[in-house]
């Protein structure tokens, strides 16, 4: 497995991850199921396009795993903790796996991948949310040194409002 930056010409292979992605993880309640249906992979190729285009220095990256024929099994985006006006924790915003490739180590590369960038950029703690009824995110996140704080909220979170909890860790060894 290879986790390198993504390119603009990777956005429609992240897309189709993304659209996949959700439509296994997030069906039977978490989300509603018109929603995920009507999932775009072109509408999210030009999302993820945009965020290509506006990639700026670190903290920020958006990272894709690629296996050992190239194609590209995961993507990982971080950069400073949202809504913070000077960056003191890093965040994970997204992290999503072909749910073809899960259990197969992708989401622990691009997670590790994603924390080391986050702690070259002097950041030495990070938070992400997730749902709280989504069990394999959760245990995943814990396995890899994640705990959960306890802080909770109701975010929009590409048109659809979800409970999230947050977790932690700390990225310095």
């Amino acid at each position: 497995m290879r986790v390198r930056p993504a390119r603009p010409d990777d956005a429609p292979v992240i897309a189709a991850v993304h659209v996949r992605a959700w439509q296994h993880a997030y069906r039977g309640g978490l989300m509603p199921d018109d929603y995920l249906d009507a999932l775009s992979v072109d509408e999210r190729a030009g999302m993820w396009q945009r965020a290509l285009s506006r990639q700026t220095d670190p903290p920020s990256a958006l990272l894709v795993a690629q296996d050992a024929t190239g194609a590209v099994a995961g993507f990982i985006a971080v950069g400073a903790e949202a809504g913070e006006p000077v960056p003191r924790r890093g965040e994970v915003y997204a992290l999503n796996v072909d749910p073809d490739r899960w259990g197969q180590g992708v989401g622990r590369a691009l997670l590790e991948a994603g924390c080391e960038h986050l702690r070259r950029s002097a950041l030495s703690e990070a938070v992400l949310w997730v749902h709280p009824d989504n069990p394999r995110a959760c245990g995943f996140y814990e396995a890899a040194g994640w705990t959960a704080d306890g802080a909770h909220r109701r975010e929009e979170v590409l048109g659809v409002e979800v409970p999230e909890i947050r977790y932690r860790r700390t990225l310095v060894v």
